[in-house]
């Protein structure tokens, strides 16, 4: 098994000034995953998803991410197909 961090990206927090056009001419963003200085929140985040504004020298927040678990193997199959209930 393994973990990954999951969170949801609020894309009206983008000023469109901050995307930019790579050399394959992919609209992008740089971004950075910092952990939360307090450690883990009430919500079971541990980690913050933000941009930094070199223009305004700071950073802005983008959203929380938290651990999840993910893959492994996938559950066994009954061994007779006929006793499921549908």
């Amino acid at each position: 098994m393994a973990t990954k961090l999951h969170g949801v990206l609020n894309l009206s927090r983008i000023n469109k000034n901050f995307i930019t056009i790579n050399s394959k001419g992919e609209k992008i963003i740089y971004i950075d995953v910092v952990p939360n200085k307090g450690g883990e929140d009430q919500y079971g985040n541990t980690h913050a998803l933000t941009m930094f504004d070199r223009d305004a020298g700071r950073s802005i927040y983008l959203a929380n991410l938290k651990p999840q678990e993910f893959g492994g193997t996938a559950p066994a199959a009954p061994a007779n197909l006929d006793d499921l209930p549908f």
